[in-house]
């Protein structure tokens, strides 16, 4: 039988027996202006900071004011340290999870954590902010009734092609990837042979000073990198709704 849980603004009042209480803290993509007052809030009050890099983090940290113990919570460690910070949130205190930027638990470990903590009926919250993807899709123009997040884009030219293919016939009017500058080129080569020449949004540097909008069809973007290589990753948008 589940614990009954009251959770308000400021304090998550809670049946004596239940454990502490697991953040889910977005930061900023770029600008260390996006972040809420409340996520600032949080990451002073709780009892420990998890990142993905506590050195990258760390800029963020000092930046607010912000002394709260930290320690690192990532893709080679989460195996093992996910049932020790389980064990911290029943007899501890409140942790906040950060990743690298944005909104943690998206193409990150937090995933891991939150699911662990789910299973043994330890509150999580999540506290909103910047995430690189809907930024991406609501400066493009593309459709945003319907769209679909595929993650990073596979590493190899036929697993890409065939997710292309795969992903042809539904029903999302808007695909969205994280695409990495060691395969753009191959990739958008490959939308224009599943697709032929859609409306494609290349998205780079998003709310920093030199953000970058790049829109156009798979040949024209081809056309732009022929002389230059790719810098930096991408959030990928395809505009199914409209062929050239």
């Amino acid at each position: 039988m589940h614990k009954l849980e009251i959770y308000l603004e400021k304090n998550c009042y809670v049946l004596s027996d239940m454990p502490h209480t697991l953040y889910i803290v977005s930061t900023p993509i770029g600008n260390l202006e996006d972040i809420t007052f409340r996520a600032v809030r949080v990451l002073k009050e709780v009892s420990l900071v998890l990142a993905e890099d506590t050195r990258h983090s760390k800029v963020l940290m000092e930046h607010y004011g912000i002394s709260t113990k930290m320690e690192s919570y990532h893709d080679f460690n989460k195996e093992k340290a996910t049932p020790k910070y389980v064990e911290y949130l029943k007899s501890t205190g409140d942790i906040a999870l950060v990743c690298d930027a944005g909104t943690p638990s998206i193409a990150d470990p937090a995933f891991n954590l939150v699911r662990a903590a789910k299973q043994e009926q330890i509150p999580v919250r999540a506290i909103p902010g910047a995430n690189a993807l809907l930024t991406a899709l609501v400066a493009s123009g593309f459709a945003t009734d319907r769209f679909r997040f595929e993650n990073f884009s596979p590493k190899k030219s036929a697993q890409r092609k065939h997710l292309l293919q795969k992903l042809k016939d539904t029903g999302s009017s808007t695909l969205i990837f994280y695409a990495s500058p060691h395969n753009l080129v191959k990739f958008l080569g490959e939308i224009k042979e599943v697709y032929g020449e859609p409306k494609v949004a290349l998205m780079r540097e998003l709310t920093k000073k030199f953000e970058e909008h790049l829109i156009g069809t798979p040949s024209e973007l081809l056309e732009r990198y022929k002389n230059s290589n790719p810098k930096g990753e991408f959030v990928l948008l395809i505009n199914k709704t409209e062929n050239s």
